[in-house]
């Protein structure tokens, strides 16, 4: 395999160009990924190894499918490792599943799925905020998220809050049904003018430690979303290559009957 001389081309029979294009991407995607259940720096790091072991031995060999394949299983094998590190990640979510009414009580909780919720869209405010540097104008938005018996009056357990760079993202993001929240850090309280005119306008008061919650993804899908994608990423490469494997065979063979 390595006698030929540094970069003389050779052109393997189909089959066995696919069977080392399968082997590629098998090796690449693989690898890496059992190290990205480890360490996902461990798991690029292997993944660079490879590909450049890889690439070294198609160059010294002349094989153009396999110096290919390698470069086409880049992208795949690296998604596929964060898809490893995306799994870990959601195992590790602390997920509570409890009524709107209990949220001020679960800090330790880092999804919440919300029971006897009613979004009270009718008290929906919005406003916008400009840095004083100059920078991107925010577009800001804030709604109570109550028990679906809740009276005006009474504190509110929780809200759902949204920012943007664009005006019509936020209202197009409170419309969606919640589910699935994650609390927001509000350090550098770009949610105070919310507050203020929830208080002003509506006469709204929070209840002690109500959380500031954004919609996100259940920690099960997205562990379910994970293992699709490091399935599914090296098979739709892999797939891509071979494709244009058998373009540029039949674009060769064409030039070499006409020549």
């Amino acid at each position: 395999m390595l006698q030929p001389q540094p970069g003389e081309k050779r052109v393997l029979p189909l089959l066995q160009a696919a069977a080392s294009g399968l082997v590629i991407f098998v090796l690449m995607s693989a690898v890496p990924t059992a190290l990205g259940f480890v360490s996902y720096g461990l798991g690029l790091s292997a993944l660079t190894v490879v590909a450049l072991l890889g690439l070294w031995l198609a160059y010294r060999a002349g094989i153009l499918s396999v110096l290919g394949a390698t470069f086409v299983a880049l992208l795949p094998a690296a998604l596929a490792v964060g898809g490893a590190d995306d799994f870990k990640a959601a195992r590790r979510t602390v997920e509570l599943t409890i009524p709107v009414a209990d949220a001020p009580r679960h800090a330790e909780a880092d999804v919440l799925i919300l029971t006897d919720l009613h979004v009270a869209t009718e008290f929906t405010v919005t406003w916008k905020t400009s840095p004083l540097s100059g920078g991107l104008e925010m577009h800001h938005a804030m709604v109570p998220l109550v028990p679906k018996d809740w009276q005006r009056g009474t504190p509110v357990p929780a809200w759902r809050v949204c920012s943007g760079g664009e005006p019509a993202w936020c209202r197009r993001a409170l419309s969606y049904p919640v589910h699935a929240v994650r609390r927001v850090d509000d350090r550098d309280g770009r949610y105070r003018l919310g507050m203020m005119e929830m208080a002003s306008r509506f006469g709204l008061t929070p209840a002690p430690g109500a959380p500031l919650l954004q919609l996100t993804t259940p920690p099960g899908q997205r562990a379910e979303a994970a293992v699709t994608g490091m399935i599914a990423m090296p098979v739709l490469g892999f797939m891509a290559w071979l494709l244009g494997l058998l373009l540029w065979r039949s674009v060769r063979r064409l030039r070499q009957g006409a020549g």
